[in-house]
């Protein structure tokens, strides 16, 4: 449930809107992740009212891919991290301001650009945010969600 409302949030956002602020540009992933798409004996289609999801394994990594309802046209791709697998300068970020906040989902969002975007949904008290995590280290809060 909380991952696809991180996803949901994301989704929505990135329809609306492109992150390319930062040179962050990994166009090898976004060859790979499309490769492993193609490639993969096992995808499950989801029908959402705003996109399309492929659910498929990725380096042992549960993935997805996202696709424009109305015209198909791919959104992005999304991996589901553990906080360990974070790099260290992003968890040296989270560590700075949400020390004591529990977290609750991590992902990856490559777009076709091939623009990467950390994003961990953090809670603490009746507080839940998604922040935005640049590969530099630059943490944002993403998104206020209502528990």
């Amino acid at each position: 449930m909380k991952n696809k409302l991180l996803v949901t949030t994301l989704l929505v956002a990135l329809s609306l809107a492109s992150f390319a602020k930062e040179k962050n540009i990994d166009s090898k992933l976004f060859k790979d992740l499309s490769s492993t798409l193609k490639n993969s004996p096992q995808v499950h289609w989801t029908t959402k009212a705003q996109y399309q999801e492929a659910s498929f394994s990725f380096r042992n990594k549960a993935a997805a891919a996202y696709y424009n309802v109305d015209n198909n046209e791919l959104i992005g791709f999304r991996i589901q991290l553990n906080i360990k697998d974070l790099p260290q300068l992003m968890t040296d970020a989270l560590k700075t301001k949400y020390n004591d906040w529990e977290v609750a989902d991590a992902i990856t969002f490559i777009e076709p650009s091939g623009f990467v975007s950390y994003f961990v949904q953090v809670h603490k008290d009746h507080k839940n945010f998604i922040l935005k995590i640049t590969p530099s280290g630059k943490l944002s809060v993403y998104s206020r969600m209502h528990c």
